[in-house]
């Protein structure tokens, strides 16, 4: 199997509702399956301040608005399955929500926050009057890295040796990389635009927005089809969306925008699908770089970049333009904060996709941001650098000053 369809498989799959919920869930479902009976079980999940930041506000898919980690694990312990992945609410439905109430009244589902940990990590403990387990989810949304039964380990996996698909090395070999993509690639990297643009077009609906002659605009089209996107995974819809690096969000604003330039321009699948590859590339490069959850927003700072790379090449730029692309968005969005997943961030990833096309067509005009200037570097790499430098001394004190204020 090549680098990039394990990459793909990898990096580019399908979530239903936020991903931090989602691995609440899958935690969830996976430590209740250790028991014979779930009936009497008590779950306490522990979450690093990313997922719980995260999580705290975001709608459960189709339960008519409501929100929130703990009602998410509440629904696992009912009805969650972990064959699903990230999907592991899959079969839940809005006559479970009553009892998944029941259950946090009486105390027998918890949330906490692990303030000393960051990035993506779930611990969930569960526990009845003769067993007890747990279940660890580190690293990834859906990578379980530890299982116990009644004080023996039954499963462990070493994330630092774990054989994961490691983000391209260079910005050379993302290039190579798309254009060398094989028939099933590029098919799976289509899918992932056509998956986030029927979200668009389902929430959409019957939907008109003709003030000002805005719908002949491609790119208030864009901005459009990515808020209306992200709106209604944020609020519960019951469809999936494809992610990439780890976040629906990044899946929607890194696929709609490239996507839909590719129609208006009429170019051919084949070439779409390339540079929907060199998109996902880009934003496993970033997020290689920067973290897998950072304090800031992904959509921003790592999506839109990389669907603005891939707009750049749609349109015929050359490498250094589609770099310049880029680096523009990153002079524009670097220090958009994250403030946790909900349905307010829908206008974030509609700025994002908004911001990837326009830089696109500055990095073409030869008017991108191209030299130092505040934390823009020389190059790419270094840009990427200095924000990471911000993030990590700079950052922790500002998330936990946000995680306090939206936990009050």
């Amino acid at each position: 199997m090549s680098y990039l369809k394990k990459f793909l498989d990898q990096e580019v799959v399908p979530a239903l509702g936020c991903t931090e919920p989602a691995a609440v869930a899958l935690v969830v479902a996976k430590v209740k399956e250790l028991f014979n009976d779930a009936k009497d079980l008590e779950v306490e999940v522990k979450v690093s301040t990313n997922v719980f930041k995260n999580g705290m506000y975001v709608g459960i898919p189709g339960l008519d608005g409501e929100k929130g980690n703990q009602l998410a694990a509440a629904l696992s312990l009912l009805c969650g399955k972990s064959r699903y992945g990230l999907e592991a609410l899959k079969d839940c439905s809005p006559e479970y929500s009553n009892m998944a109430k029941e259950l946090i009244k009486n105390g027998r589902v918890k949330v906490t926050c692990i303030t000393d940990k960051d990035g993506v990590y779930l611990e969930a403990h569960a526990r009845n009057k003769s067993h007890q387990g747990y279940c660890i989810i580190e690293g990834h949304h859906d990578m379980i890295t530890e299982i116990g039964f009644d004080g023996k380990v039954v499963f462990k996996k070493d994330v630092s040796t774990e054989a994961l698909i490691p983000a391209p090395e260079s910005i050379d070999e993302i290039f190579e990389l798309a254009e060398a993509a094989s028939p099933e690639e590029l098919k799976k990297a289509y899918k992932s635009y056509e998956l986030n643009k029927d979200m668009a077009e389902f929430a959409l609906g019957k939907r008109r927005y003709t003030c000002l002659g805005a719908e002949n605009s491609i790119e208030s089209k864009i901005r459009r089809y990515c808020i209306e996107a992200s709106g209604a995974r944020m609020s519960g819809v019951k469809k999936p969306i494809m992610s990439t690096g780890g976040s629906g969000n990044q899946g929607i604003a890194t696929t709609i925008p490239v996507g839909l330039v590719g129609e208006k321009i009429k170019a051919s699948r084949e070439k779409v699908s390339k540079a929907l590859i060199l998109s996902h590339l880009f934003v496993s490069y970033i997020k290689a770089r920067l973290g897998r959850l950072t304090p800031t927003c992904g959509a921003a700072n790592a999506a839109a970049p990389a669907a603005a790379a891939g707009i750049t090449y749609l349109l015929d730029g050359s490498k250094e333009q589609i770099i310049n692309a880029a680096q523009t968005v990153l002079a524009g969005a670097t220090g958009m904060l994250c403030d946790g997943a909900k349905e307010s961030c829908a206008f974030k990833v509609g700025f994002s996709g908004s911001l990837a096309f326009s830089s696109a067509l500055l990095a073409l005009e030869g008017r991108g941001v191209k030299n130092n200037q505040g934390l823009v570097g020389e190059s790419i790499e270094e840009t990427l650098k200095n924000i990471k430098t911000v993030s990590t001394a700079g950052m922790p004190d500002i998330e936990n000053v946000i995680i306090n204020l939206i936990a009050k």
